[in-house]
């Protein structure tokens, strides 16, 4: 089956920050801020490393949710705290973001254990790439696209971009390095227009 995620603002092979919920063996809901990937058709993925409790859940019940929202409190309290059960909605075989603008309910069809080498991390644990298959989708608010991470990258190089002729030299080293760091990240997950866009700021930069 192929789904339109045009519709959430989705372009394949590319990456998006989004909320995954999953529920374990005993019932208890969780939701965890990972990028996610559309491979197009009805495939997706993701990574996840290793001891988390999402990745737990996913291998436990063989699937997962992705939620679209655009609300940065969930995605604070995802990251520092986790979210209480007032949070999702009543369905007790699914984790659901309540107030999702849209969510795609995902069965797992293939986990691969791969090197944190590949990662910009320094880890000594695994890192699990999770592939499966949309088995549903709904939307409840087509308005809420979901966010794509090389946009991120693009807006904070141009804040950056901005104070570079008013800070000291250190500064504007720092700000070098998070220029590299997010033309690497939007040349991999950024679309066309971001690309374009990132090179053309640190041509600027750099004269």
């Amino acid at each position: 089956m192929s789904f339109d995620l045009s519709m959430i603002g989705v372009e394949s092979g590319l990456q998006y920050e989004t909320v995954y919920t999953t529920i374990s063996n005993d019932g208890e809901k969780d939701a965890a801020v990972i990028g996610f990937v559309y491979l197009g058709g009805d495939s997706v993925s993701c990574s996840i490393f290793e001891d988390s409790q999402t990745l737990k859940n996913v291998m436990d019940s063989g699937e997962y949710v992705v939620n679209i929202t655009q609300d940065p409190f969930i995605f604070t309290y995802c990251t520092i705290s986790g979210l209480d059960e007032c949070y999702f909605t009543d369905d007790e075989d699914l984790a659901i973001l309540k107030d999702a603008g849209s969510y795609l309910i995902v069965d797992v069809e293939e986990v691969l254990e791969k090197s944190p080498r590949h990662y910009p991390v320094k880890s000594e644990g695994s890192v699990f790439e999770i592939r499966g298959r949309i088995r549903d989708m709904e939307i409840n608010d087509s308005s809420v696209k979901a966010f794509n991470r090389g946009f991120g990258c693009l807006i904070d190089s141009l804040v950056n971009y901005t104070r570079y002729g008013l800070v000291d030299d250190e500064m504007k080293k720092f700000y070098d390095e998070r220029l590299e760091e997010n033309q690497r990240i939007i040349n991999k997950v950024g679309d066309s227009g971001s690309i374009k866009a990132m090179e053309l700021l640190k041509n600027n930069q750099e004269k």
